[in-house]
């Protein structure tokens, strides 16, 4: 029984997810400790980012659950079908969401000050669906705050360093880029109930343009914070990145599901561990 709620609430708060936020997170991390291994820190910024990533999907599915229930594509999800139940999904989110605010308070006083900043993004990134077809910047942003934390836990002083800065504005313009792809098996859905995407505004074709676009700027991003490191490993890792950024715009068939799907979570779940393989590379061989 345990094993089977344990896997309901994996389903609910999507854990395979992580592979987005982590890596940037850490690569924060690592730059603050210039590459120093803290297994204590880095313990607790794992934990901090597992339980903040838990709430952030806990508060979503709560206030989307209207919607999901008439889109067809999210008729299995745990609340929508009724295998998980409202009040638990609740009492999950103020689980997960304690769970962050003790960590964040166990890492240092700054983290733990700025982190209902971190809630209060999660809770009106919902919101921004009735507002505004760029809502996809404002959930990257949301998660790519990550960095950010990732640097403070370590060093509780705001960074003087512009890669921390180049690396959120990249992982926010890279996770906003494929969550626009992300939303095109929901179009009509969306359209019916009045959300707003860059993919119900602008259509398809343009919307997978700007998704590119978006991407570029991203990558644009990377390479620039290249230029602050001055490494070759990093720059080795830029090149899988680049190739994996182009073919998830390449394999994407709108009207194939199953082509969405392989372009969001196949090439992305792999991009990020390779960002994170060249900071630490930076650190730890250094340039030749």
């Amino acid at each position: 029984m345990a094993f089977e709620f344990l896997r309901k609430v994996s389903q609910f708060i999507k854990i395979e997810h992580t592979v987005f936020d982590l890596p940037f997170i850490f690569s924060g991390a690592v730059i603050a400790s210039r590459g120093a291994f803290l297994p204590v820190t880095f313990l607790l910024i794992l934990i901090a980012a597992v339980s903040a990533r838990a709430a952030g999907m806990s508060i979503n599915r709560i206030e989307g659950r209207t919607w999901d229930r008439i889109n067809p594509r999210k008729k299995d999800w745990v609340l929508v079908n009724g295998k998980l139940s409202l009040r638990a999904a609740i009492l999950l989110t103020v689980v997960f969401s304690a769970i962050f605010e003790l960590v964040s308070y166990s890492l240092n006083y700054l983290v733990f000050l700025l982190s209902p900043i971190v809630l209060f993004m999660f809770i009106t990134d919902p919101i921004m669906k009735k507002i505004t077809p760029w809502r996809h910047i404002y959930m990257g942003a949301t998660i790519g705050m990550g960095v950010m934390g990732g640097y403070l836990a370590v060093t509780p002083l705001l960074p003087s360093t512009p890669q921390i800065y180049l690396i959120f504005l990249s992982s926010t313009l890279w996770i906003a880029g494929f969550d626009m792809i992300y939303v095109i098996p929901d179009i009509e859905t969306d359209q019916r109930l009045g959300l707003k995407t860059v993919m119900t505004r602008f259509g398809t074709d343009r919307g997978l343009l700007i998704s590119t676009l978006t991407h570029a700027l991203s990558f644009a991003a990377m390479l620039v914070v290249g230029l602050y490191l001055d490494s070759f490993w990093y720059f080795l890792m830029l090149v899988p990145i680049l190739a994996l950024m182009i073919l998830q715009h390449r394999i994407i068939d709108p009207r194939n599901p199953a082509t969405v799907k392989a372009s969001f979570f196949g090439a992305n779940s792999v991009i990020g561990f390779l960002f994170l393989l060249g900071i630490v590379l930076s650190y730890s061989v250094g340039s030749i």
